[in-house]
This record gives C-alpha cells, sequence and structure tokens, in this order.
C-alpha cells in the first residue's frame, strides 16, 4: 500500500454519506500541499455503571435510539474495559456513535438513567479526540498509507512517523494594514476602507495599496480600488502558499477587518488550502481562522504566555519588538493618514514604509516566538492554532487529557456552574514571604529553590487521587497545616505526580545539553517544558479545572513554606543574616563568613530534601537596596535593586516595572538606583533627581514623558468611580474610538484646578510643556524615588528642599 510522509499543520473534519471525515492539511516533506483524509474513526465517550448494572447499562444502551426530525442517534458499539478514575480502578463502557453530533444527544438520555454512576469525556471535540487516539502531534512528521483519489489522499492508516522531526524553516507570512481613519483613530470596519496591506516572508516583502504615486520602491504594488486590492491579496495568500499566516492582533483587527471589506466589496477571501473562506467566530474573544494554514497571532501568544518574563510594562507591538528584537517602530503621524490619502498623495510612500515596517517587525517576532510555541504543540499536541489562544490553564489541562490515554486514565468532568461557584468561595494560605528590613547591603547571596512548586508536588505525591489514601493513613507524613490531618500516598505514584517528574527530567536533560550547545529549538523545549511546570500549582486550585483540588494547592504552599523556613531558621542558626525571603528564594548577607561556609549550608539543606528538591545558587549580589513597601492583601510587596557582579542592575517591584507611570518618574529611578548602586555616589543621585524636578518646573520635560498609560481591567460601564483613566477613556469614546475590556489608554494630566479627572487630555490634544508640573514632580517622580531616599537618610522634604547630604558608605547596613 502506498506511503506518505507529511507534517501536519491543522486538521478538521467533514460530514458525508452520513459518516465523520477527518481531514488533515499537510505539507509533505518535500514542501508540496497535501489533503489528507480518514474515514475510519469514531466518536465515542465513557459511561461507568453503578456496581452490579454493567450488562443492564450494556444492554440498554445496544437499544437506545433518539430521533430528531430526520436525524437518528444511536450507540453504534460498545466495548468494556478497565479505567483509572482518581486513583481508583473502574469498569467502564465505550460506547461508540455514529456522528460527532450523536455525542452530547446520547449524553443528555443516558445520564438520567438511575444505573448510572457517571458520563465521562463526551466534551472533548472529535478533531481533538482524533490526534489524542492517533497520537499525531502537529508540526512533526506523520506517515500515511492508502491512496490518491481527486487529488485528494485517502487514508487507511496514519501514524506518527519513526522518525517524527519537526517542520523546519516553515513558509512564514506576516501581514498588517493600514485603513482611512477620518475621525482620529476610529476604525469603523463598516464604513473606512482598507488603504495598504503588508506582507513580509523570508524572501518576500509587499505593500498593496489603491492610490497612485511616484515611488522607486519595487515592493510597493498599486491596484485600481479596495476591491481589486483585496483580490489581489487573496492572490498573493495562493501564491505564496504560507504554512504559517502571522500578524500582530490579528485576530482582533486586522483579520476582522480584512473579512469585512471583503464581504462589503463582494470578494470571495477563499485562502484555505481546501478552497474554504477565512472565518472569524465572535464569543469571549475573537478568532481569525483559516482551513490548512494556521494562522500566528504573534499578540496573543505573547500576551497570554510570554509576557509575564518580558519587562516591557504594555504589549504594543513597539514596546514588545524593542525588547524582543531591538528594533522599534517607524514613526509617522498615522492620524494624519486620511488627509495625506484625500490630499497629498505624494507623501503616502513613508506610509507604505511605515506599514511594511511593521510587517518585518510581526515576521521577525513570529519567528523568533515560534520555537517555544512549537514545542508547547508538540508537548500539548494540539494544533498551533488552538495553543496559541490557551492560557496556562487550558494547555495543562489539554497535556492531561492527552496523556491520561497513555496512562490510561479516565478524565474527571469539568465543574458544574454550582460547583464552581462553590470552588470560587473557597481559599487557602498562599505564600511566605520574609518582609525585608529597608537598607542598602553589601555582598547579598540569593538562593532559591528549583521549579519549587511542581518539585514539591512531585515529590511529595500530591494529587486529587492520591490524597489522604487509605493505604498510609497511619504511616504516611502528614501536610504541615494546623488544624488539618491531610497525607497524600507514599506507595503508589499519582497521575499528576509522574507527568510533573517527567516535564521535570526532561528539562534537567536538555539544560544539560545546552551547556555544550546553543540549539534554539532545545532552548525553546526548556522553557515550554518550565512554563508547563510551574502552571500545575495553579491548575490545581483554578476552579474550572476538570483535576481540581483545593486540598492539592493548599498542601503545595503549606510544603512550600515549611521548606523556606527551613532554609531561614537553618542560615541564621549558622550566623547568616537573612534580609528578605519570598516564596522560593532567601536573600543573606556574607559579611565576615567565608564563601565556603555558605556552600557547605546548602550542600547541607539539599541532603535533608527529598525526590527532585533542590535549593541552588541564584547570584552573588555585591550591592543591593530594599525599601519599604505599603503592605497589601497578602502582605508586604517587594520592592529592591540589586548589582550583578556583571554591573548590570536587577529591579522587582518598583515603578519601572508598572505601567501607570510615566516614562519621566520611571526613567529617574532608574538612573538613581544606577548612581547608588554602580558609583556609589548619593549625592549625584540626589542632583540628578532634583535636577529632573527642575526641568518639570520649567516645563522643559518633552510631552512624551510624562504620558501615563493604563490599560482598562473591564468594561466602561462596569466603572463606578471616575478615575483619569476612565475619564481619558471616555474622551476616546467621544472621538468615536472603540474602548473595551483591555484598551490601553494614554493620557496626560494638564494644569488647572479642578478635580485631576477633569484636567486629563489626550497627548495629540496637548501642546508642548502643557502639562501639570507639580503634579508630575508630588505624584510621579518624588514618590519614585523617595523610598530610596529615604533608606539614605533623606525625606520627602529633602529632595524638594535639599539639604547636606552623607556619603553612601554611612548608609550600609
Amino acid at each position: 500500500m502506498p506511503a506518505i510522509d507529511f507534517y501536519l499543520l491543522d486538521i478538521t473534519y467533514r460530514v458525508a454519506e452520513n459518516k465523520p471525515i477527518i481531514v488533515l492539511f499537510a505539507r509533505t516533506l518535500d514542501g508540496k500541499r497535501l489533503i489528507i483524509e480518514d474515514d475510519t474513526f469514531r466518536p465515542y465517550f465513557w459511561i461507568i455503571p453503578k456496581p452490579g448494572q454493567l450488562d443492564n447499562v450494556q444492554e440498554k444502551l445496544t437499544k437506545l435510539k433518539i430521533q430528531n426530525n430526520a436525524e437518528v442517534s444511536e450507540i453504534s458499539r460498545t466495548e468494556i474495559r478497565k479505567k483509572n478514575l482518581n486513583g481508583k480502578e473502574v469498569e467502564a463502557i465505550k460506547a461508540y456513535t455514529n456522528l460527532p453530533r450523536d455525542v452530547p444527544v446520547l449524553r443528555e438520555a443516558v445520564k438520567v438513567w438511575d444505573i448510572i454512576e457517571s458520563i465521562h469525556e463526551y466534551d472533548i471535540l472529535f478533531v481533538n479526540r482524533y490526534m489524542i487516539d492517533t497520537s499525531l502531534v502537529p508540526m512533526t512528521a506523520c506517515t500515511a498509507e492508502g491512496k490518491t483519489e481527486n487529488n485528494i489522499f485517502k487514508a487507511e492508516k496514519i501514524k506518527p512517523s519513526e522518525d517524527p522531526q519537526t517542520l523546519a524553516d516553515p513558509n512564514i507570512l506576516s501581514l498588517d494594514i493600514e485603513t482611512y481613519n477620518p475621525e482620529g483613530k476610529q476604525m469603523d470596519m463598516n464604513k473606512n476602507p482598507i488603504l495598504m496591506i503588508a506582507l513580509h516572508g523570508k524572501e518576500y516583502k509587499k505593500v498593496l495599496t489603491w492610490k497612485r504615486f511616484s515611488t522607486q520602491n519595487t515592493y510597493i504594488e498599486f491596484l485600481d480600488s479596495e476591491k481589486s486590492l483585496l483580490e489581489r491579496f487573496v492572490q498573493i495568500i495562493k501564491e505564496q502558499n504560507p504554512d504559517i499566516l502571522t500578524g500582530y492582533y490579528s485576530d482582533g483587527f486586522d483579520l476582522p477587518y480584512i473579512k469585512t471589506r471583503a464581504e462589503i466589496n463582494k470578494v470571495n477571501l477563499d485562502i484555505g488550502m481546501d478552497n474554504s473562506p477565512l472565518k472569524i467566530s465572535s464569543g469571549m474573544t475573537i478568532k481569525a481562522y483559516i482551513a490548512g494554514i494556521p494562522h500566528f497571532d504573534v499578540f496573543r501568544f505573547i500576551s497570554k504566555i510570554i509576557g509575564r518574563s518580558l519587562d516591557t510594562e504594555t504589549y504594543g507591538l513597539d514596546a514588545i519588538a524593542e525588547e524582543m528584537l531591538g528594533i522599534r517602530k517607524q514613526e509617522v503621524d498615522l492620524d494624519n493618514l486620511y488627509a495625506i490619502w484625500d490630499n497629498n498623495p505624494e507623501e503616502l510612500e513613508r506610509f507604505c514604509t511605515y506599514n511594511l515596517h511593521d510587517a518585518f517587525l510581526t515576521y521577525q517576532l513570529a519567528v523568533k516566538n515560534l520555537p517555544t510555541i512549537v514545542e508547547m504543540v508538540k508537548i500539548v499536541g494540539l494544533t498551533l492554532y488552538e495553543v496559541n489562544r490557551m492560557g496556562f490553564s487550558q494547555l495543562v489541562e489539554w497535556y492531561l487529557l492527552k496523556e491520561a490515554k497513555a496512562h490510561n486514565q479516565l478524565a474527571p468532568n469539568k465543574p458544574s456552574s454550582q460547583q464552581s461557584k462553590e470552588r470560587l468561595a473557597k481559599s487557602y494560605q498562599g505564600a511566605f514571604v520574609f518582609q525585608p528590613k529597608p537598607g542598602l547591603y553589601k555582598d547579598i547571596m540569593v538562593y532559591d529553590y528549583r521549579s519549587l512548586y511542581p518539585s514539591i508536588i512531585s515529590s511529595h505525591n500530591i494529587s486529587p487521587a492520591t490524597f489522604n489514601c487509605t493505604c498510609c493513613s497511619l504511616s504516611a507524613k502528614k501536610v504541615p497545616l494546623e488544624g488539618k490531618e491531610w497525607w497524600f500516598c507514599e506507595k503508589q505514584k499519582g497521575f499528576i505526580p509522574l507527568l510533573i517528574e517527567e516535564l521535570i527530567t526532561r528539562r534537567m536533560r536538555i539544560k544539560e545539553i545546552l551547556r555544550e550547545s546553543q540549539d534554539e529549538f532545545l532552548k525553546a523545549r526548556s522553557n515550554a517544558l518550565k512554563l508547563l511546570g510551574n502552571s500545575f500549582y495553579g491548575y490545581l486550585g483554578f476552579y474550572m479545572s476538570r483535576w481540581y483540588s483545593l486540598e492539592s494547592a493548599s498542601s503545595t504552599t503549606a510544603l512550600a513554606r515549611f521548606y523556606i523556613h527551613k532554609v531561614i531558621d537553618g542560615a541564621q542558626a549558622k550566623g547568616f543574616e537573612v534580609i528578605y525571603s519570598d516564596t522560593d528564594s532567601v536573600f543573606f548577607l556574607l559579611k565576615e563568613n567565608p564563601l565556603k561556609k555558605a556552600t557547605d549550608f546548602v550542600a547541607e539543606i539539599n541532603r535533608d530534601l527529598p525526590g527532585l528538591m533542590e535549593l541552588e545558587y541564584e547570584g552573588h549580589y555585591p550591592a543591593g537596596i530594599f525599601v519599604s513597601a505599603k503592605l497589601g492583601p497578602y502582605g508586604a510587596k517587594k520592592k529592591y535593586a540589586l548589582l550583578s557582579e556583571k554591573r548590570e542592575i536587577k529591579i522587582r517591584g518598583f515603578e519601572t516595572v508598572r505601567r501607570n507611570w510615566s516614562a519621566v518618574a520611571k526613567e529617574t529611578q532608574i538612573e538613581v538606583l544606577n548612581i547608588i548602586l554602580k558609583e556609589q555616589n548619593p549625592e549625584k543621585a540626589f542632583n540628578c533627581a532634583q535636577a529632573v524636578i527642575r526641568q518639570l518646573r520649567e516645563r522643559k520635560v518633552p510631552c512624551e514623558k510624562v504620558i501615563m498609560y493604563t490599560r482598562l481591567q473591564k468594561e466602561m460601564a462596569s466603572y463606578e468611580a471616575i478615575g483619569p483613566h476612565v475619564a481619558a477613556a471616555r474622551r476616546m469614546q467621544q472621538r468615536g474610538q472603540t474602548i473595551a475590556l483591555g484598551s490601553l489608554i494614554k493620557f496626560i494630566i494638564t494644569p488647572g484646578s479642578e478635580k485631576v479627572r477633569e484636567r486629563v487630555k489626550l497627548p495629540d490634544e496637548v501642546q508642548e510643556g502643557e502639562y501639570d508640573a507639580d503634579y508630575y514632580i508630588h505624584n510621579q517622580v518624588v514618590p519614585a524615588v523617595d523610598k530610596i531616599f529615604e533608606v539614605l537618610g533623606y525625606s520627602r522634604e529633602n529632595l524638594v528642599a535639599p539639604k547636606d547630604q552623607k556619603k553612601l558608605d554611612a548608609w550600609f547596613v
């Protein structure tokens, strides 16, 4: 039988002659596009009968038939299997149906039977079930046996290749659009046309536009109308035949805009590999899907998965590109594009260049982030399109669902609405924080537990299935939680701890290899394993999870507190002064102690740790400053800056990492910290802060440095108090801009005697120097540095009315 090797890119299904047909969109190993169909797979779900009712249930299932008009739903066949559910072996019936649509119909009919204990895995989508059962992994090599009919490969058998190599160097094409915007930044898809579409690939660049002007740039292509522009866009997609189409917020803007304008211009967006149209689905979030071409929205991946590891406060293309690529967007007055389009088309070339540069940045970000998302795809086992739109809890859950089959596990069901409400009402104690004493310190040693929460879950066998087992009730060590008699099985490894152990050990092996190699995919795999492993603890306590266990989540934090106290108490007993500890790390002063004493102490701690737990050396910092921070609902927040041996500044908790602080405040704070820690010159730091205050009073600080940034945390209608950012958002709405949850709001506080919210203006409404200097001095710059100078003995008043300064050495603790 002929066989073919291919890379799986996307998967869906269709129904023909009353049977489901899996449709796989692939690329052959030599780069050709391929559609494969498999009609051998059938949907099913699992039924657990009550004790003694196995035969009765099976007999009733064979007779079950539900008719709705012309549609008939029935169980086509059954199989009896022994499965594991939450640590217990059960006899379960695997009930097959003819079509995916039959599963919910039959489940509703069966769930009311009084001889049924429970029903499982009825809500796993048909194509996802197919990938789980066949072990096919997107973006990796697979093999199909069958024959070709009418350009479709009809498969009789599909499996992963014996050498499941990853698709290397896929053909990526990025897009970016610019639109007519006569009312400021309003983006009305139904009213305003698309003026330009930029496309960028590895060896391809193009800007399509439909107003002519003189240019020497060969990448600019002129069309006659918006309609012809959209038709040319479709043609290019088919010509370039990308493996991946990427954009930056293309789910929420570019592709929905293109779809709307195509409908208005009666252009068929049949860009799918099967010639199906671009599909836009709405719900909690907007999603743009193209059959056979994975759509990689870089913004979604960064904001959901990568963002927490970045320093930038905003997820705009400019900020992300600057941090991840070291390249910024080009500067043009985009608000004036419509006027240039209408009146001065000879000036449009710079907007085309801007448009192409955005597509270039998006392409480069896609290339940089692709290894990480591909490795996540390989771990989780879903398509790139789906993984791109998942958060951490969803990724963990799908990894568990994928691995459940291999470990003969039945997945618990998702919680009902009532169960979710009950879970939300419960809480537990979190991590321990050793509140630092504000001060400037020398020779700080920092140690932290490697993957603390995952290693605790694995080493202590924490999971819903192992909680308070009957076999270890007398012998097991109890969780160090006052008022609780909780333990976890010490005889048989649980499903979840086993998977976490595999993730941790796989990452440890990869890190060993990376010491000798700088392979980018290995780095990405290590990062993906870390991201997933660190998410299990949160998933166990997440109210919507299938494997929810408040006892497991609470026990994990209790043990984390126990082990961090072990280090703190041990260090103090050895004569080290502990100055700070937070969740998994401990900071103590070396002082007169030799380095070997600290090393020996850590080795002593590690000898007593169970399983995969290990306390690791994080670094030695010649100097560091800790400042006082306000108490929050979970205790004092960390706020410190450290100087590494490489003379790099590590900052945590300061305003430099917060979005709602202006650039002038953040830049002043960074400069002050640099001068204090690197130059050890308090007078210079103090003078630096005072100089900024003087420049503000004299209106010499540019307006761009006083812009405030805030992202809306809820819908506009939900705000009762009208803060400055809400006032700014309302001004934006009045100008016709669309404002919703997550919108980035920019504003400046201008002079006046009214309330602050009444003095808010949008940046383009403000003349240079038109800002409230006193507001920015007393509410931005001074609060950003006064706690730092307080450590050195200066009060807030010193900053605005300077007194004699002391030398920095006088303030080292």
